[in-house]
């Protein structure tokens, strides 16, 4: 392992937190809502650029590791939420709200998939 890559991602992974914070906090204090509508826009939007990334690097040649470790490893693996989502979830669940528990999980993972397809379909269009 290369001490630059692991640097890279690091630093993505430091804005990414920053990111995935800041959306968080910015919807929490927008709904005032006991449903973690932040983590599901986190997830959501950082699906979509995942599969953005996906499409613009992969299908239509490598992105340099320089750019490919720190935006998808660092900064999306700290942007995007799925442990959050699934501690939101039980916790949900162990409060007896079992239909926001249910909502959450169905709504992250169709929206997530929804989301990435929309990111691989933009990135495809975009060439």
């Amino acid at each position: 392992m290369r001490a630059v890559s692991v640097l890279l991602v690091g630093i993505g992974g430091l804005f990414g937190a920053i990111a995935r914070y800041a959306v968080d906090t910015w919807v929490s204090d927008a709904t005032r809502t006991s449903f973690p509508l932040g983590t599901l826009l986190v997830n959501a939007s950082g699906s979509f650029a995942l599969g953005l990334l996906f499409a613009l690097t992969a299908e239509r040649g490598p992105l340099p590791e320089e750019l490919r470790l720190p935006l998808g490893v660092g900064f999306l693996g700290a942007y995007t939420t799925f442990s959050t989502f699934a501690l939101e979830s039980l916790r949900l669940a162990h409060s007896g709200s079992w239909t926001m528990a249910v909502m959450n999980v169905v709504g992250s993972v169709l929206l997530g998939l929804v989301a990435v397809v929309a990111g691989v379909a933009v990135g495809r269009a975009a060439g």
